[in-house]
């Protein structure tokens, strides 16, 4: 297992780690203390998420991310998506324009709570321990698995909510400057998250049971990733 330190020491936070650890495949990185679920931290934010997404240079990001996600999810009308981490509803309103049915899942109360104001059809899950006992045409995972304490089982469930000849859409932050930028934000605010490799996510989606069809990089520290069923 290789550690890469920091260049300062962050209280509680004195490196990353990359390799295995316990069940968890090579080709991430992520930090060993957990102060802060995300629940509680999205919880928090809810209220003001959507105008942290779309505002300033983040919302610039933001909008090379979602071209990327909606050329590769390709909504079309009659389908059933699963949006997998919905947040505010920020994907899934666009996936309703385009006359598809959306079902939108969050592990943070607050963020379903702003998602139903929108209209939208919203329940609280963490996508750990899904189990909606139904498939969808396709699923839309836009960022949940950085908070994943256990992204296999996470990835297991959703190929286990997808029909065999859909698919799953996927962003994952990568070990970049940015990515490390991002880490340091929320280390600064308790939560813990995870960077991964090309070869880290690959693997993790072999493992759950999907070939990786398409990978897209919008912005230097996204992948953006579509995989099929096997």
């Amino acid at each position: 297992m290789s550690i890469i330190s920091l260049p300062f020491q962050y209280p509680g936070y004195l490196a990353l780690q990359s390799g295995l650890k316990g069940d968890e495949p090579s080709g991430f990185v992520h930090n060993e203390v957990f102060l802060m679920s995300a629940r509680e931290h999205y919880d928090r934010v809810a209220k003001k998420y959507s105008r942290m997404l779309t505002s300033g240079i983040g919302g610039q990001l933001k909008g090379r991310e979602k071209d990327a996600l909606m050329r590769l999810l390709s909504p079309k009308s009659g389908e059933t998506i699963l949006d997998a981490g919905c947040g505010s509803g920020f994907y899934a309103d666009m996936i309703r324009k385009s006359g598809a049915q959306v079902l939108c899942i969050d592990i943070s109360p607050a963020m379903i709570e702003v998602v139903r104001t929108l209209g939208l059809d919203a329940q609280v899950h963490d996508i750990q321990s899904l189990n909606l006992d139904m498939r969808f045409d396709k699923i839309l995972c836009a960022g949940p698995l950085e908070f994943c304490k256990q992204p296999l089982k996470a990835l297991q469930n959703m190929r286990r909510h997808v029909s065999e000849d859909g698919y799953i859409v996927l962003s994952v932050l990568n070990i970049s400057m940015m990515g490390l930028a991002y880490w340091f934000y929320h280390v600064s605010h308790g939560v813990k998250i995870t960077l991964y490799t090309l070869n880290g996510i690959t693997n993790l989606l072999n493992q759950a049971g999907f070939d990786v069809e398409i990978v897209e990089r919008p912005v230097s520290f996204l992948f953006a990733i579509r995989a099929r069923p096997k």
